[in-house]
């Protein structure tokens, strides 16, 4: 089993999505991460695109035999935690458990904690999705196989495993957020309240308004006749290209 959740610890944990090509990993991923306060999602397919071009003239099958790949998606997802103290969701199929073993290995040992789930149905249900789409249907079937001699090790190695037969991805990826342990709170980031998660906005802490319109120039009469004409004066606030740095 994966490493439990050291909330006192860690800040960033790897919420890392598993199963067969076309099981809707993608689709969960998207919704799971609006569920989870200060997460993104990060897809290792990127380091895989990036070394097809570098790699053009050491052609592979699968470019996760790619030597580099998996320390790169490894040290990609480190240094993403790092620099955002966010969660990160992972959808991206490891059928093969040398692969999974490396990467989580590099995940830990830069104190990163886990949660590894499976999504998973019947074959026969993941035969019927694969066949009625139209999304790489030759590539999955191919690797349907792979995946029922690889189900054994993912599903003991897993912390959550969620049957998706007759479910949609919202209703998937709220079973998991009900899986997820207590997770740490990262960092509030450094935005404005407007696009700020729905609730965050509430918990965060009080921000400077950067884009609150300026005092009027009239302002009513005060006693102290010196300030009141210090506040004719221009303020440096007042110029121009200040709400653009924001």
């Amino acid at each position: 089993m994966c490493t439990s959740v050291r909330a006192s610890t860690v800040i960033s944990v790897i919420i890392w999505l598993n199963g067969t090509f076309g099981v809707g990993k993608t689709s969960t991923a998207q919704r799971l991460a609006a569920m989870v306060p200060g997460s993104r999602v990060f897809d290792p397919e990127a380091v895989g695109q990036m070394l097809r071009g570098v790699l053009a003239d050491r052609p592979v099958g699968d470019f996760q035999d790619w030597a580099a790949w998996r320390p790169l998606v490894a040290a990609s997802l480190i240094e993403i935690a790092r620099m955002t103290g966010q969660h990160v969701v992972v959808p991206q199929t490891v059928l093969k458990r040398e692969y999974f073993d490396q990467i989580f290995a590099q995940l830990r040992a830069a104190e990163l904690d886990t949660f590894h789930v499976v999504l998973d149905a019947a074959d026969a249900v993941l035969r019927n999705r694969i066949e009625t789409s139209d999304e790489a249907r030759e590539w999955r079937l191919e690797h349907l196989g792979e995946y029922q001699d690889a189900r054994s090790w993912m599903t003991e190695a897993a912390d959550y495993v969620a049957d998706t037969a007759a479910s949609t991805p919202p209703q998937i990826a709220r079973r998991i957020f009900g899986a997820l342990p207590d997770l740490p709170a990262p960092p509030a980031p450094a935005q404005s309240a407007a696009a700020q998660p729905a609730g965050a906005a509430a918990a965060a802490a009080p921000k400077p308004k950067l884009s609150a319109p300026p005092e009027p120039a009239a302002k009513p009469v005060r006693e102290d006749p010196v300030k009141a004409a210090l506040s004719q004066l221009p303020r440096v606030s007042e110029s121009p290209g200040l709400a653009d740095h924001r």
